[in-house]
């Protein structure tokens, strides 16, 4: 052993430390009896690609089925849309789409994702749509083999072999994280763990205390992989508020201060780019995002500022300086001089919970509402990494091991939102995967690691493989009713389509004819949405009928009203009674007078005005 030493309870300090009376600096010491050469990490990562890559294909079959590649008609159907877009217009993205809404609405999804692939698949040839689905359904399998070949071998590197395999096998064959990334899932949620964990990786870096050069790269990766997620996925400022925690509270700030200062300039140059109309609330990426940023840079700069005065004595005298918080009231000071920063905060809070219309929709329901083998399923899903990250955090606090309580810290933060909304195991399943596998070497001599390691290393293969015994199409029959719908609508006369919200992006897309209501929901402007279910639930025709006049609306397609009013009822607050409805009265036999109807199939029919 070089000049480390021994502490009492076996851990490794270094001799700058011990001399200083400081907590260790925070690094993930290998646990096996030598670090992986190079050629082993190298081997690790390819087979981890390898073995990701092929159980992402397993389902090519149904996706090209029939010839030509078939993908989901939900948010799938309008990623295709703006990346087939971006690759005619590089590098321009479609964010103002007249198809949408009334007379037009801007899309809530940044634009990274789409105009990126929309580039690549232009670099591969194609610019015309079909060209371009061709290509883009091979992006997600491709993708996140890569990121799990690149997590193995980072974390044999830093970590030892152990934690790298145990790792390795969630990430490659968790079938949550499987069936969010094989061939045709372009949807962009399967982005969401390899950002994650660039944002997680970066703020481990940060928590190190090493000279000014290596703050800046630290901070320098930290601000990149948080402006990389924001202009991906909004949703992902959940991370970046983990790390400013973790890094304010547990680091000098430095990192910190960098990092989020390039994302808070990334986030303003794009937001005074946008157009005048361009909207200004928790769903767009801008003003919020931009201010959250803005105030962490100033409270973690201030906090470093702070605790270099309190080390010198001599400026100090009788005053005592309390930097942290002195940093937070500085840095909401900061939040709080963008006017419309907290009203969106506030209101994005109820993307966590009492936003009526993410209550109607599955993804969104809370862990515990799920029966059954759904329950169990979802459970074994969370593997055994949901129990080893509480002994996992208990070690890192009684050991001071930053690093590791970083880790544990982000997974035990979106366990507890995967508990409340499915939405977030995307996410939470790799971090508890990564919290299990590092948790396991720590207790490599004891009797029952073997026991501890198996979850992690046999779960998810063995659902995977239980899962792959029934045939998984990429288009469920009921949205294959919806292609139909679509299919029809394409060889209509052109004109706005008033419909389940469900639907819209199938209408938009497939169906060629532009939409009220779509599948961006209350994002693009609420008052419309809730509008058009008020006029869905209208107990006269003529009512209906003066709400199409009124916006242009020429074609209306209905779903059963035993699920149809309901979810409108429950996205307009009001508890319209459901034979009251012209909606059910024309389902059941009346003869419409204002409407015609042109296309029929049970549960779903087509009028036109």
């Amino acid at each position: 052993m070089d000049d480390d030493q021994i502490s009492p309870n076996g851990e490794q300090k270094d001799e700058s430390t011990i001399r200083n009376n400081e907590p260790p600096i925070p690094r993930i010491t290998h646990s096996d009896p030598r670090p992986p050469t190079p050629d082993t990490r190298v081997r690790l990562a390819l087979l981890a690609f390898t073995i990701a890559l092929v159980v992402r294909l397993l389902n090519a079959p149904y996706i090209f089925e029939g010839g030509a590649p078939r993908i989901p008609p939900v948010d799938e159907d309008y990623h295709w849309k703006r990346i087939a877009f971006s690759a005619a217009h590089f590098p321009h993205v479609l964010e103002f789409d007249r198809d949408r809404g009334i007379g037009g609405a801007f899309c809530p999804w940044p634009p990274l994702y789409d105009v990126a692939a929309g580039g690549a698949t232009r670099l591969l040839g194609a610019t015309d749509p079909d060209a371009v689905l061709a290509r883009i359904v091979w992006f997600p399998p491709l993708l996140f083999a890569l990121f799990a070949g690149l997590a193995v071998f980072a974390l044999a590197s830093v970590c030892g072999d152990a934690v790298a395999i145990l790792c390795g096998i969630a990430l490659a064959t968790s079938p949550f994280l499987v069936t969010t990334s094989w061939i045709g899932s372009i949807d962009h949620h399967y982005l969401e763990p390899p950002l994650t964990f660039a944002i997680l990786g970066a703020t481990c870096l940060g928590l190190r205390r090493t000279d000014r050069r290596h703050q800046l790269i630290a901070g320098l990766l930290l601000g990149i992989a948080i402006t990389a997620a924001m202009f991906v996925q909004t949703a992902l400022l959940v991370a970046a508020a983990l790390a400013f925690a973790i890094l304010f509270f547990w680091s000098d700030g430095i990192a910190a201060a960098y990092g989020f200062t390039i994302a808070a300039i990334a986030v303003t140059l794009y937001r005074v780019t946008r157009p005048p109309a361009f909207p200004d609330n928790q769903w767009f990426l801008g003003w919020t995002h931009a201010a959250l940023f803005a105030a962490a840079a100033v409270a973690c700069g201030l906090k470093n500022v702070g605790r270099t005065l309190q080390s010198d004595e001599s400026r100090l005298s009788d005053w005592r300086v309390r930097p942290t918080f002195f940093a937070l009231l500085a840095g909401t000071v900061v939040f709080l001089a963008v006017p419309t920063a907290l009203p969106s905060l506030l209101t994005g809070a109820h993307f966590f919970g009492g936003d009526r219309w993410l209550k109607t929709i599955q993804e969104f329901q809370p862990l515990w509402r799920a029966h059954g083998d759904d329950l169990v399923s979802d459970l074994a899903g969370l593997s055994g990494g949901a129990i080893l990250v509480w002994f996992l955090l208990a070690r890192s606090i009684r050991t001071r091991d930053r690093a590791r309580l970083a880790v544990a810290i982000f997974a035990i933060a979106y366990l507890g939102l995967t508990i409340t909304s499915r939405r977030f195991w995307i996410v939470a399943i790799p971090l508890l995967a990564l919290a299990g596998a590092l948790y396991v070497p720590l207790i490599a001599r004891k009797r029952w690691a073997i026991l501890a390691a198996t979850p992690i290393a046999l779960l998810p293969p063995l659902q995977l493989a239980g899962w792959l015994l029934t045939p998984m199409t990429p288009v469920p029959p009921n949205q294959q009713q919806w292609l139909r719908a679509a299919e029809f609508m394409k060889h209509q006369e052109p004109g706005r389509v008033l419909g389940p919200w469900s639907l819209g992006h199938a209408i938009d897309v497939e169906g060629k004819h532009p939409v009220v209501l779509d599948n961006f929901g209350t994002m693009p402007d609420a008052r419309t949405f809730e509008s058009a279910h008020e006029a869905l639930l209208s107990r006269a025709e003529t009512s209906l009928a003066r709400y199409c006049d009124a916006n242009g609306i020429r074609y209306l397609i209905l779903d059963s009203p035993k699920f149809g009013v309901a979810s409108a009822n429950a996205i307009t607050g009001e508890n319209q009674e459901l034979q009251s409805t012209w909606w059910w009265r024309v389902h059941h036999g009346a003869e419409p007078r204002q409407f015609r109807l042109i296309w029929s199939e049970p549960g779903l029919r087509i009028y036109r005005r």
